[in-house]
This record gives C-alpha cells, structure tokens and sequence, in this order.
C-alpha cells in the first residue's frame, strides 16, 4: 500500500482521519511510500501551526516516524511509467484549486506504477481509477 503525504501527516499530527488511516495501515503487509511524499509531509509538519521547525528537523522527525511503522522510502522502477500516469491523472481530473494538486498526481501515479491501493482520504483522488483505502 502506498501512504500518500496527508495520511503521513494527518497520523503524525493527530488529525480526525488518523484513526482511519492507523488502522489501514495496521492491516497492509508492505506499507511504502516515495521520497516526493515523505518531503510534502516535511513541508506540512514544518509549519509554524505544526512542529515549528525547520525542514532538517522535520525530516529526522519523519523519517522516525516512517522507520518505526516499517513505511519504505521506495521508488517505482520506471520513472518514464511514472509521469504518464501523473500526466494522465492530470488531463483526466484536472489540476489548480479545486482539483488534483500536482503532489496528488504524482501519489497517484506512484500507486498506480507500483500495483498498489493508495492510503488516502482525499476526495479527489478517491474519484480515480486507483484503489484507495481505508
């Protein structure tokens, strides 16, 4: 399964969704996630509304974070495969305000290149062809 950037966040920080998110997580073999959601994760938790701290210090925080859960920093085998996929995803959904963000096509295409149901509550990515849990 892959973990996108927001079920990173919402489980670190304690959110509504985390529960969800833990127990999804709790059930999934090989959870794994990409170096792209891992440094979206980092942006978030940095803010002053979160950790308060520079990226540095957010990511040795992530990073734990992820190596405590058994969550793989993994990359699909083919980048070409990759940005198709997030090309794709963006001409079929969209991309701005009210529609995927550029993180969320490139999640999306990580699952999708890798075989894997994406960890996420995201509305819109829900509304995709790739298997989403929880």
């Amino acid at each position: 399964m892959f973990v996108d950037a927001c079920a990173i966040v919402s489980m670190m920080a304690g959110e509504d969704t985390a529960d969800s998110y833990e127990a999804a997580l709790l059930e999934a073999p090989s959870p794994f996630t990409s170096t792209l959601a891992a440094w979206e994760a980092i942006i978030v938790l940095s803010r002053p509304d979160q950790l308060n701290c520079p990226y540095s210090a957010a990511e040795a925080v992530v990073v734990e974070w992820l190596e405590a859960r058994r969550i793989a920093l993994r990359e699909p085998g083919s980048p070409l495969r990759v940005l198709s996929y997030a090309i794709a995803v963006a001409e079929k959904h969209g991309i701005g305000k009210r529609y995927l963000s550029n993180f969320d096509c490139f999640q999306y295409a990580y699952a999708k290149a890798m075989r894997a149901p994406l960890l996420t509550l995201d509305r819109l990515l829900r509304e995709t062809d790739v298997k989403t849990l929880p």
